[in-house]
């Protein structure tokens, strides 16, 4: 377990699964979040997530919990690549009374600080649309910068969307966070 200040990362437990259902199922997290469906992710969809992960040597998937233990959201590796040391990830507040307080920037900056001084990675990288500026706002406060922008990437509510790619380095982020 990681610990925060007002956060923990944690392995995923079978039990977060009803939240992480009834918190996939919120619009908000449904728009912003996934980037190949715009759908909700039922519980079956969400148990056999969960079985791949419980199995994957390398998915490193945390569950991100207040201090009083409640499960508020997660964060994931995607796309390791041990050779360049680099990663993709995915996080996100699902409990709408813990979004845009800092709970996510608090959060991120605990994966961030495990996949560099843990896991000796030197670069992590993320897509995030455009029009998702809390998300943003997050990965600009932990030092991410853009890379470059994929033009009407995603179809969604009708129209097209820019989606954006970030990164940070080991070196960005030691200079972000002394």
């Amino acid at each position: 377990m990681f610990k925060g200040e007002r956060v923990n990362l944690r392995p995923m437990k079978r039990e977060d699964i009803e939240l992480a259902v009834r918190y996939q199922a919120d619009e908000d997290i449904t728009n912003n979040y996934f980037m190949g469906m715009n759908l909700f992710p039922t519980r079956d969809m969400l148990e056999k997530w969960y079985g791949y992960m419980s199995e994957d040597q390398e998915g490193f998937n945390f569950a991100i919990e207040n201090k009083a233990g409640l499960y508020i959201g997660s964060c994931n590796v995607m796309m390791l690549n041990w050779k360049n040391r680099t990663t993709y990830f995915a996080v996100y507040i699902g409990n709408p009374d813990y979004r845009s307080k800092g709970y996510g920037t608090e959060a991120l900056k605990l994966f961030l600080n495990f996949l560099f001084n843990e896991l000796g990675l030197r670069k992590v990288k993320l897509n995030v649309f455009t029009f998702n500026a809390r998300a943003v706002r997050c990965y600009e406060k932990c030092g991410f910068k853009v890379d470059g922008i994929n033009k009407k990437e995603l179809y969604r509510n009708g129209e097209y969307h820019d989606n954006m790619a970030m990164s940070i380095t080991k070196e960005e982020f030691e200079r972000g966070n002394q």
